[in-house]
């Protein structure tokens, strides 16, 4: 109690002032930090009617080897088709477990100068999956990566890449143009 005494009631500037400290705090916790999707591929193939959609959850980050790396959520959806109905009926489903987990907090990585990509349930790297973004031997060699086989890491490369990716994303658009 302060020296003054009670006074049995607020004052309208205390009852304002709480108010609105009250729909700041309410605004606050239902709208989630804004954080841009740029840096990530927003949707890429995963086989025969299955998608991974990816959300940005952090900002990217350089690391002290000068890897980039950023926090996502991938979610993971399958087409399921009824073929004995007439028309023949998908529907988008939650991954089960054929085609990986349906919901996955990642780290996304990139070395930029070494063309390399990796995701990994660390921040660290320490299980990282690491693949080269250009195929380097064979046929396709110095051709970009970015089929659904082999995971399309040129493309989420290129995301946090921009720059260096240029040439490659270059040559995807002549091949789509021959």
């Amino acid at each position: 109690m302060s020296s003054r005494g009670w006074t049995g009631g607020w004052t309208l500037r205390s009852d304002l002032e709480m108010l609105s400290s009250l729909v700041l705090l309410v605004l606050s916790a239902a709208t989630p930090s804004s954080v841009p999707q740029e840096h990530v591929l927003p949707v890429f193939g995963c086989g025969t009617g299955c998608r991974v959609e990816t959300e940005q959850l952090s900002r990217p980050q350089r690391m002290s080897d000068g890897w980039w790396r950023v926090k996502v959520r991938q979610r993971r959806w399958v087409q399921n088709c009824d073929w004995k109905s007439t028309p023949v009926t998908c529907v988008d489903e939650p991954a089960s477990g054929r085609a990986g987990p349906p919901v996955q907090d990642l780290w996304l990585f990139a070395d930029c100068r070494g063309e390399r990509f990796a995701t990994s349930k660390n921040p660290d790297r320490s299980d990282a999956w690491e693949q080269d973004v250009f195929y380097r031997d064979g046929a396709s060699a110095g051709e970009p990566k970015f089929q659904t086989v082999a995971g399309n890491p040129f493309m989420r490369w290129a995301k946090l890449c921009p720059a260096e990716a240029e040439e490659g994303n270059q040559k995807i658009r002549e091949g789509f143009q021959r």
